[in-house]
């Protein structure tokens, strides 16, 4: 933030120009524009993950789920890829089925993180407060 202030000082109190003050600094001049115009810093940006539903894929949602679910019994080798998944979709489902492979990926990538998360368990600490192990050698 001390740079964004220093880039903030020389353009409204030293009254340089953009271009001077990107020379100066090394800075790309719309870069030092971005400084500039920008007043509140707290701003949250929107991400470009948003949160995807995948509609057109609601009637096939229920198959996919039962499939990995089932794979979670199934070893790693024999697991469902998203591209397993599209085509047995294409073929179970005919004309029905006009989704694109990626909005399957998609679909299956999120639940498989969803599925296949590891359960965290944590532990109690081996010792109580106030107590320590020490061990002292010979020196």
């Amino acid at each position: 933030m001390t740079e964004v202030h220093n880039l903030r000082k020389l353009y409204f109190e030293e009254g340089k120009s953009i271009t001077e003050i990107s020379k100066e600094t090394g800075r790309d001049r719309k870069t030092v524009r971005v400084y500039l115009d920008k007043e509140d810093w707290n701003d949250v940006r929107r991400g470009s993950m948003t949160e995807v539903e995948f509609p057109k894929l609601d009637p096939f949602k229920a198959d996919i789920d039962t499939w990995l679910t089932e794979d979670k019994k199934a070893k790693r080798k024999q697991r469902h890829t998203a591209q397993r998944i599209y085509d047995r979709l294409v073929k179970e489902h005919k004309g029905n089925f006009t989704c694109s492979y990626r909005t399957v990926a998609g679909y299956v990538a999120k639940r498989k993180k969803e599925i296949f998360r590891p359960e965290t368990r944590i532990s109690p600490a081996g010792t109580h407060s106030g107590e320590a192990q020490a061990d002292f050698g010979d020196a």
